[in-house]
């Protein structure tokens, strides 16, 4: 598309119309969630149905919904279909995997220099967290209902505007709407990952699974993890008492081994994951689209749109806040 010749108004529309359904998912999943807490009181502190119910049905059953609804008139194209192999997909899953923990220690990184060590990871609750429930809600549902948001309805209708603007914008969006810093880095960095999965084969169910499985990583593996390799059994030993000292060490020693065997597992993993995205990094394709946007045009018009703005500060100010 010729620069000279180009209006950027209708694709800002577009962009616009897309950053206040993402606001106002947020909004009304956030009021919501506030009417909950103050109307079940102690009893989100006490059950844990209550706590996962409470925190996570005001998105899924009304903020996304409406979110999706706003953007029903936007004219959607699904990306051509096309399969992808095992060989390619363990690549995928390894790169994401350096990404996943080098976006990891940026975030705590930066949230415990920026606080002053205050920050903590909201996350934790939830992941440490054993009631079935977990496993619905951070296994399967937001896999599933994430990547229908960020990848399938907003890549559909954008990426007649460049692949590449897509991509980006699904990443960025997907990133800001955890509202923390502690995930913003793997989450945009995973976002990209899952975007350009989702734009080069058209299927949805890839980057779902990639999503649930690295949830599966984070929020079961790792706790069940660390139970095993847990210390209070030490703190009951009387003292004075060598044989029940050496017992418990010895109880400690397969969780401890095992432990060691899933750290070096992920090491291993993560350097694969850095040697080939410097490898296939280089090799990514980018198909033209129709209405692609002439360079040097693309953050004016997706970022500087009135609803990406709206929703760009909103999102800023939680994350601020939560760093307070």
């Amino acid at each position: 598309m010729n620069e000279e010749l180009f209006d950027p108004r209708p694709a800002k529309t577009v962009f616009s119309r897309i950053g206040f359904s993402m606001t106002t998912l947020l909004l009304l999943t956030t009021v919501l969630q506030i009417i909950v807490v103050i109307a079940l009181g102690n009893l989100m502190a006490t059950s844990p149905w209550a706590m996962w119910l409470g925190t996570f049905s005001p998105m899924y059953l009304i903020g996304i919904p409406t979110g999706l609804w706003m953007m029903r008139k936007l004219p959607a194209e699904a990306p051509q279909e096309s399969r992808l192999d095992k060989k390619n997909f363990l690549i995928f899953f390894v790169i994401g995997l350096f990404l996943m923990y080098a976006g990891n220690f940026m975030g705590i990184f930066l949230s415990g220099f920026l606080s002053g060590g205050t920050a903590e990871n909201s996350l934790d609750t939830y992941a440490m967290d054993n009631h079935p429930l977990k496993v619905l809600f951070m296994v399967v549902l937001a896999p599933l209902l994430e990547e229908y948001v960020c990848r399938k309805a907003i890549i559909d209708r954008t990426r007649r505007y460049g692949e590449k603007v897509a991509v980006m914008l699904s990443a960025v969006i997907f990133a800001l709407m955890h509202q923390n810093l502690f995930q913003f880095f793997y989450a945009f960095a995973l976002g990209l990952v899952f975007a350009y999965i989702y734009v080069r084969t058209g299927r949805l169910r890839y980057p779902v699974i990639l999503h649930a499985i690295y949830n599966f990583m984070g929020s079961v593996i790792a706790p069940w993890i660390l139970t095993l390799t847990s210390t209070d059994a030490l703190t009951k030993v009387p003292n004075g008492s060598p044989e029940m000292l050496a017992d418990a060490y010895a109880k400690m020693l397969p969780g401890l081994l095992l432990a060691g065997l899933y750290a070096m597992v992920l090491i291993a993993g993560a350097i694969a994951g850095f040697v080939l995205l410097l490898i296939k990094g280089r090799k990514l394709i980018w198909q033209e689209s129709p209405e692609q946007l002439p360079k040097g045009t693309a953050f004016k018009t997706v970022y500087l749109s009135g609803g990406m703005i709206v929703y760009s500060l909103l999102c800023l100010s939680s994350i601020l806040l939560a760093l307070v």
